[in-house]
């Protein structure tokens, strides 16, 4: 049986960055898109009624919860299910466990824990960094609330409003 060499974390890969292994498939790597195509120039809601959206609480499947949410009243999903980097279209927007491995891995910010990520294109102040602020992730908490990650701090909270404006990031999955 050969050996799959990993790229390192924050290596182009995928039409993206390579950001880990996704949590719960094997062979499978998490690319986050790049900043100038990937992240939404402004800030997004999650959903413009705030009703349950059936099908969007996956904490592991970020691809099928967009699938769930891909429509015009949830920007955020939207916003990534519509993209096309590098004649990908596969993007969407992450579960929160799949933003827990790109936090534990892309962490923007030195002197608190977690710690700065080793990935120069991704630490604090460079190109691909994620802002030390809120971004959405797909996986619903419950009517009028979605998981949220802060990487001003690493927390990540289930009763961010859907109706707040938060930044949005898409990500894909990609075969090793």
């Amino acid at each position: 049986m050969t050996e799959t060499i990993l790229p390192s974390i924050g290596a182009p890969f995928g039409g993206g960055y390579f950001a880990g292994l996704h949590p719960t498939e094997p062979g499978i790597a998490i690319v986050v898109a790049p900043r100038a195509e990937g992240e939404a120039p402004d800030e997004l809601v999650w959903s413009e009624s705030g009703d349950e959206a059936p099908g969007a609480r996956s904490m592991t499947d970020g691809f099928a919860n967009s699938e769930a949410l891909n429509d015009d009243d949830h920007p955020a999903a939207q916003f990534c299910r519509g993209l096309t980097i590098d004649g990908q279209t596969d993007w969407y927007l992450p579960s929160v466990d799949e933003m827990t491995v790109i936090r534990r891995n892309l962490f923007p910010r030195a002197g608190v824990m977690p710690s700065q990520t080793a990935a120069e294109v991704f630490q604090k102040g460079a190109p691909e960094a994620f802002d030390l602020d809120w971004y959405w992730t797909s996986t619903e908490w419950g009517a009028g609330y979605a998981w949220v990650q802060y990487f001003f701090n690493g927390s990540q909270l289930s009763y961010g409003s859907k109706s707040a404006e938060c930044r949005v990031r898409a990500v894909r999955k990609c075969p090793l």
